[in-house]
């Protein structure tokens, strides 16, 4: 008998196994995001089962009962990551990005059918890359902070600092 053929999750299950995650990471239990999106709870275990159709509504009811970004639980199947949403919450990635790109459609009118796409890839990679790198720069230099700081509480004299 030949081995089962591999079936790739849908769109509304990777959405659901997101929404998962942030639920999960928020410490909330299943039934406390069902009362605040005004859900039952068996409504709710479908849409984060995955079960049937991706409900827009109902992804942004999770995001407003959570406090995440409704943009990362749904763009996170089609960058290959159910970790997205989870990882993005806090800090809206995806929402901020829309509010920004909105604005710019704005701006540009009929003017953004002109853009040239290795245009786009350079400056978005760059700027990509620029958060990256202040990121990495501002975890670095909290951590020395934090050495120092430990040292000096220790009394350790900063010569002898590790």
């Amino acid at each position: 008998m030949p081995p089962a053929a591999y079936s790739k999750p849908s769109e509304a299950r990777l959405i659901g196994l997101g929404a998962r995650a942030v639920r999960r990471a928020r410490g909330m239990t299943a039934q406390q995001v069902a009362d605040a999106m005004g859900l039952p709870l068996r409504t709710f275990e479908y849409f984060e089962a995955g079960a049937g159709r991706v409900n827009l509504d109902h992804v942004h009811r999770f995001a407003a009962a959570t406090n995440c970004d409704p943009y990362s639980l749904v763009l996170g199947p089609g960058l290959g990551s159910i970790e997205f949403a989870r990882r993005t919450s806090d800090v809206k990635l995806m929402l901020i990005y829309m509010i920004a790109l909105g604005e710019f459609e704005t701006r540009m009118e009929d003017r953004i059918m002109t853009l040239d796409p290795r245009d786009l890839i350079e400056e978005f990679t760059e700027a990509f890359r620029r958060i990256e790198a202040k990121s990495r720069a501002r975890d670095a230099a909290t951590e020395s902070w934090l050495l120092a700081g430990r040292d000096r509480l220790a009394g350790k004299p900063p010569e002898e600092a590790d």
